[in-house]
């Protein structure tokens, strides 16, 4: 269900700005409220583990996932060889 959402945020917020923001909001929705609610159903155990943690990793998989996405695309784009 995360790559999923992952894959929802590139596609629909095209700007940094939107896209971190959206990831905030996702990161808070997943860390905060389903994963205590997985936990909650005994679908999970966390040890020694802290819910910020997986905020923060959230944060930083998709901000990567993202900049090395669009680094990609950018090198899979034809170069202009012709010289001016």
């Amino acid at each position: 269900m995360i790559p999923v959402a992952y894959m929802l945020l590139y596609q629909y917020f095209r700007t940094w700005k939107s896209f971190i923001l959206a990831q905030i909001i996702m990161a808070l929705t997943y860390a905060y409220i389903g994963e205590p609610f997985c936990e909650w159903v005994k679908l999970v155990y966390y040890y020694e583990w802290r819910y910020r943690y997986s905020f923060i990793y959230y944060i930083i998989v998709g901000i990567v996932t993202r900049a090395l996405i669009l680094k990609l695309a950018s090198l899979s784009k034809p170069q202009d060889l012709t010289t001016k």
